[in-house]
């Protein structure tokens, strides 16, 4: 090379073009919600056919829920068991014709009926709940600082990064299991060397434990005596006991505190006590939640409501749909498919 060539140093990368903190280029169908509580459970902005107002968002409920301002607006359809946090219980089953969120909207939706009377928050009624079986057709963020519901497709175009990366190093990364209809709800908690399955329910204000799994993890009656005593409406009123852990793991996780209920309950679930302050990213497609640290947020006091599980309902799981097995150790049918994705108004 000529003793008077330059040396030209490499150009830097461009840095990546950034949507809610995530790399905009691999987004795809992309539908935003705002979250329009604070510390308490998510409440978005929804359509139901004709009418406006809000609903809940439930990881855990099957399908849409519906509370029906009065008892012929929606066409009931046939009786059906489910199973809630709080045990069995019966509703029916309707239609709801067509659905927006946003930008979003489908038809046709197959629907639940939580009820004949609409709650109602700042003056507006909450139509119903948003169940796993709109979300886990989506990669789904819930940023609880900057209060917003993110549904998306993740692009595996070249150059997107492993969806590990997208919450950034300080994240961790939990595979999410699935519930005995194969439907990806839940993760592993550990507490000293005990481990056991919590639902991840952001429609919860309090995480809490099953009788049987607290008493898997060592929370015997003298232990829970000495703990206060707390009341869960969930459908109906749930009597039991608050207690305190410093020992818990989530992830790459340890040594965290977690306060939980412990009731007589179905099934164990992590709730808005642990969930607030976070980026909460579930991957339903990929099977994978992603979670940063609680962030620090002064201004944590503004509006708020109470979650599905403190005030209105219990979270509605099918049961007879599909059957259990006839015989001892048959496999459980496969899960249906969820309904199919909210369709995007304009090019995604």
């Amino acid at each position: 090379m000529p003793a008077h060539a330059a040396r030209h140093a490499p150009l830097p990368a461009p840095t990546p073009v950034l949507h809610y903190g995530l790399p905009a280029a691999c987004l795809t169908h992309v539908i935003e919600a705002p979250l329009l509580t604070n510390s308490g459970s998510p409440i978005i902005p929804a359509t139901f056919n004709d009418m406006t107002g809000l609903a809940y968002v439930s990881v855990t409920q099957d399908e849409v829920g519906i509370y029906a301002p009065n008892d012929t607006t929606f066409p009931v359809l046939s009786a059906i068991s489910i199973q809630t946090i709080a045990g069995i219980d019966t509703t029916y089953t309707t239609v709801l014709h067509d659905l927006r969120i946003s930008n979003g909207h489908a038809d046709d939706v197959p629907a639940l009926i939580e009820g004949t009377r609409q709650p109602r928050l700042n003056d507006q009624p909450v139509l119903g709940v948003i169940g796993y079986d709109i979300l886990g057709n989506y990669d789904v963020l819930f940023d609880f600082p900057a209060r917003v519901m993110v549904l998306f497709v993740a692009s595996t175009q070249p150059g997107c990064p492993p969806l590990q990366d997208w919450l950034g190093p300080d994240s961790t990364a939990l595979p999410l299991q699935p519930d005995r209809r194969g439907r990806m709800t839940g993760i592993s908690m550990q507490v000293g060397t005990q481990g056991t399955r919590m639902e991840i329910e952001p429609g919860a204000d309090m995480s809490s434990l099953s009788r049987k799994d607290a008493r898997a993890l060592g929370l015997t009656s003298a232990i829970l005596r000495d703990d206060i005593h707390v009341r869960t409406n969930a459908g109906k009123i749930l009597n039991g006991r608050r207690h305190h852990f410093d020992n818990i793991a989530i992830g790459g996780w340890h040594d965290l505190p977690l306060d939980v209920n412990v009731e007589k309950t179905s099934y164990s679930v992590l709730g808005m006590n642990f969930l607030r302050r976070r980026r909460v990213l579930m991957a339903f497609p990929q099977g994978m939640m992603y979670m940063t640290p609680q962030a620090d947020i002064p201004n944590d006091h503004g509006q708020a409501a109470h979650g599905m599980l403190t005030t209105r309902t219990a979270i509605a799981r099918l049961t007879d749909t599909p059957p259990a097995p006839s015989t001892p150790g048959e496999p459980m049918p496969a899960a249906p498919a969820p309904h199919p994705a909210l369709r995007t108004d304009g090019k995604q």
